[in-house]
């Protein structure tokens, strides 16, 4: 079975609530989302943060559209109609590619070690869980109702071992959470070790690796942050009050020499962590 091992420092993209509000159909914003979903798990990423361009004037409603499919793209598949009613935000979500994140396994095989995702049904002396395997099982450890888990399962000697871990204690990668901030950008970002911003009038990355790996190899908790399609962070910076050389450590241009007048957020993230997931190893 696959499986990925979970980073030891925390890494954090923060993207703004507006992302793909210009699409107009619902359809082509539930692509973007989901293209920008399979980006980030691909690189591990720990948490999606949603920041407002325009922390007076938020923007809730895309905010929570967004909030709503992450969150649904990172439930199990066989969870999703215990945990979702139906929704119009979801009317097109059918149409995405599973994450395939080491958490959702596509068999139910139990002949091997794995992990899967799993939903704590009732909870007394033990714990009944459904975790798509045909009908629930049940774990001594008692846990809270409605708790979501991670389970890990190892055959041996002809018997199964199940063990119950929390998604925070999770030895291979759950997924990402996501996040809503109402803060100023220059707020969020005020309690990581390395703070990244992107733009494409910021420093050419390929001049900076050996430096960068460094101040990874350091660091605990890092966050990249990335503009809009119609503001960049020097823009956003300018409309919050605050300097984005201050504020981040790095302003770095990831893809220097790009051959296109804009690029989108979802491109920018694929190929900045393209970078990254190689300097984190």
């Amino acid at each position: 079975m696959f499986q990925a091992p979970r980073r030891g420092k925390r890494l954090d993209i923060l993207i703004p609530s507006s992302f793909a509000e210009d699409t107009p159909h619902l359809r082509d914003r539930t692509l973007r989302t989901g293209m920008l979903a399979r980006f980030l798990a691909a690189a591990r990423v720990d948490t999606l943060i949603l920041y407002h361009v325009d922390p007076a004037k938020p923007d809730d409603s895309n905010a929570g559209f967004l909030k709503l499919l992450m969150e649904y793209l990172n439930t199990a598949p066989y969870l999703r109609k215990r945990l979702y009613r139906i929704r119009r935000e979801l009317r097109y979500a059918g149409v995405l590619p599973p994450l395939n994140i080491p958490t959702h396994p596509e068999s139910r095989s139990m002949d091997v070690e794995h992990y899967r995702e799993g939903l704590v049904l009732e909870s007394d002396k033990g714990s009944l869980i459904e975790a798509g395997l045909g009908k629930p099982i049940r774990v001594r450890k008692r846990l809270k109702e409605g708790t979501r888990i991670i389970l890990k399962i190892s055959p041996s000697r002809g018997r199964l071992k199940v063990s119950a871990i929390s998604r925070r204690k999770s030895e291979i990668y759950p997924g990402f959470r996501v996040g809503v901030a109402g803060e100023k950008l220059s707020e969020i970002v005020k309690a990581y070790d390395l703070r990244i911003a992107t733009s494409r009038k910021g420093r050419d990355i390929l001049t900076l690796l050996d430096e960068l790996r460094k101040r990874i190899e350091e660091a605990k908790r890092i966050c990249i942050a990335f503009g809009s399609a119609r503001e960049g962070l020097y823009e956003i910076a300018e409309r919050q009050g605050f300097s984005l050389e201050e504020s981040f450590d790095y302003v770095l241009n990831t893809f220097p020499g790009q051959g296109v007048k804009t690029i989108r957020v979802e491109e920018a993230v694929a190929y900045t962590l393209a970078i990254f997931n190689l300097l984190l190893g």
